[in-house]
């Protein structure tokens, strides 16, 4: 059945034919214009656009986070003991108790010690700054820790009498403290990637870069892909990172219309709201400039890349500082001379290297400038203002744009992803380096054909051309011309495959067996 989408606008992502009056579909997916279909989708009041994609997230982790305790709005040590008692009691005897979202900024610069967890009482409990690259932990967590453990990248701090103060950084959160955490059952890594599936739907996120563990991707999520059940396109690249890589686990993934292994991931350093970010030159509010890790940190960074590369896959690297990002390009300058690295975050760089990144694809997460802007010049100075989210810069020296949001360590919303990346706008109510600002379009494609390119799947997604997946979203406004800074648009209906897995207006076809 062939079936029209009838709108105010489509915006088709084509640069000879932006816009069209309408779209047609068939067997899910766009198809040239029949003259003639069987049934109509009529979104009369409302503006088309191509089902957004989000470059870089973290799905099994976005809808874990679903069901576990959000500090994100907490601001004072009561509020934050508070809402631990308040989980804790509602927990069974004996399970954790996972927390994450926790912000030094929003708790008036303190940062929180295991202390902070009492009101967990006898049970194990652990909770994750907002960057996923801190995390606290109790003193009954801590109990199964080797916390004489010297791990390069990490640190286990210590209070001056030598005391574990329940704060792990970096590579020893991840390393020393996270294999302690039991992990979830099957049965609840598949519920909550289902609940991401929603979550995304309602936001307008059709495919994404999912950023995963092999054993998840073997155990779960390729499982419900390869069924069918997961109404959501996943291009997945491998967080596994030790050496020898898994590249025969990882080509025996099922590759199908909704799932498809693109390639792995490594980090350069860690995070500006953290300090860890590798800079060139000193933090100005704390000491040092943060730390390069694992292959970066090791020398083996080009080597690493090249295996990934020479097996078929894309490297993606982790570099948030302007020495972090510098040493991942020099990596790419030497052995990826046809441009298939994801520079991912790419948040602060030297202007020397501008003009390098030509050609080159920055996968960043524009809503993360909403977060940090308003720390920018207490870190790092005002003369190192020039050096922070130069969309605008990188566009200008030919560098390709892909957005993403990095869920659930930020907002998964792709408008207000937007919105900051086309008025500057930032969480306190301020808005930041407004030069860098995009225009709507660019912002658009940025998480359309942009991060479709990104996701090696130009000729698949992020437009409405025939031969493409009938993916699209509707807005209830023309997203081209309407205030982004006050009333920016809002995702209304959401299709895959042409079928509409997120309404929120009631629509109808004229059979609408083939769309719902």
């Amino acid at each position: 059945m062939r079936v029209r989408v009838e709108a105010r606008g489509v915006w088709t992502g084509d640069p000879e034919t932006p816009w069209a009056s309408h779209a047609e579909l068939a067997d899910g997916l766009f198809a040239a214009d029949s003259g003639d279909p069987s049934a109509a989708l009529p979104l009369g009041d409302f503006w088309v656009l191509p089902g957004l994609i989000d470059s870089h997230l973290h799905l099994l982790m976005g809808g874990l986070s679903l069901a576990r305790l959000d500090l994100s709005g907490v601001s004072t040590r009561a509020e934050f003991e508070a809402a631990i008692s308040e989980r804790a009691s509602s927990l069974p005897s004996g399970a954790w108790l996972e927390a994450f979202g926790w912000d030094e900024r929003r708790l008036g610069g303190v940062r929180p010690d295991a202390s902070w967890l009492r009101m967990a009482g006898n049970r194990c409990a652990v909770a994750w700054r907002c960057d996923q690259h801190v995390a606290l932990a109790n003193e009954r967590a801590m109990a199964g820790v080797d916390l004489s453990a010297q791990v390069p990248g990490g640190v286990i701090e210590r209070a001056p009498n030598g005391t574990p103060t329940g704060i792990f950084i970096e590579q020893a959160a991840w390393r020393v403290l996270m294999p302690s955490i039991p992990a979830p059952s099957s049965n609840a890594k598949q519920r909550a990637l289902h609940a991401a599936a929603r979550h995304l739907a309602a936001l307008g996120v059709t495919s994404c870069g999912a950023m995963e563990y092999l054993a998840d991707l073997e155990e779960t999520l390729a499982p419900l892909a390869h069924r069918g059940t997961m109404p959501l396109r996943v291009f997945a690249t491998i967080l596994d990172r030790d050496r020898p890589l898994p590249f025969t686990r990882a080509r025996a993934l099922p590759t199908t219309a909704t799932f498809r292994t693109i390639g792995f991931k490594s980090f350069a350093d860690g995070t500006l709201g953290s300090s860890t970010a590798a800079m060139k030159s000193h933090f100005e509010d704390s000491a040092g400039s943060g730390e390069l890790v694992e292959h970066a940190r090791e020398g083996t960074l080009s080597a690493w890349m090249a295996e990934v590369l020479a097996a078929g896959f894309s490297p993606s690297v982790h570099a948030i500082g302007d020495r972090a990002l510098d040493e991942v390009l020099r990596a790419a300058q030497s052995v990826d001379h046809d441009h298939r690295t994801r520079f991912e975050h790419a948040q602060t760089v030297d202007p020397a290297s501008l003009a390098h990144f030509a050609g080159r694809t920055l996968s960043m997460q524009p809503f993360h400038k909403a977060t940090d802007a308003p720390l920018v010049a207490r870190r790092l100075g005002v003369a190192r203002e020039d050096r922070v989210f130069r969309f605008r810069e990188f566009v200008r020296h030919g560098a390709a744009l892909a957005f993403g949001s990095d869920w659930p360590i930020s907002s998964a919303d792709p408008i207000q992803g937007m919105r900051t990346a086309i008025t500057g706008a930032a969480l306190d109510g301020r808005t930041y380096w407004t030069s860098q600002n995009l225009t709507p379009h660019e912002a658009i494609a940025a998480y359309t054909t942009g991060a479709a390119a990104c996701l090696s799947s130009a000729s698949h997604v992020g437009r409405i051309a025939p031969g493409f997946h009938a993916d699209f979203v509707a807005l209830d406004r023309d997203p081209l011309s309407c205030d982004w800074l006050d009333a920016p648009p809002k995702v209304v209906l959401t299709a895959i495959s042409g079928r509409v897995i997120y309404d929120a207006i009631g629509a109808t076809t004229d059979s609408t067996s083939t769309t719902r």
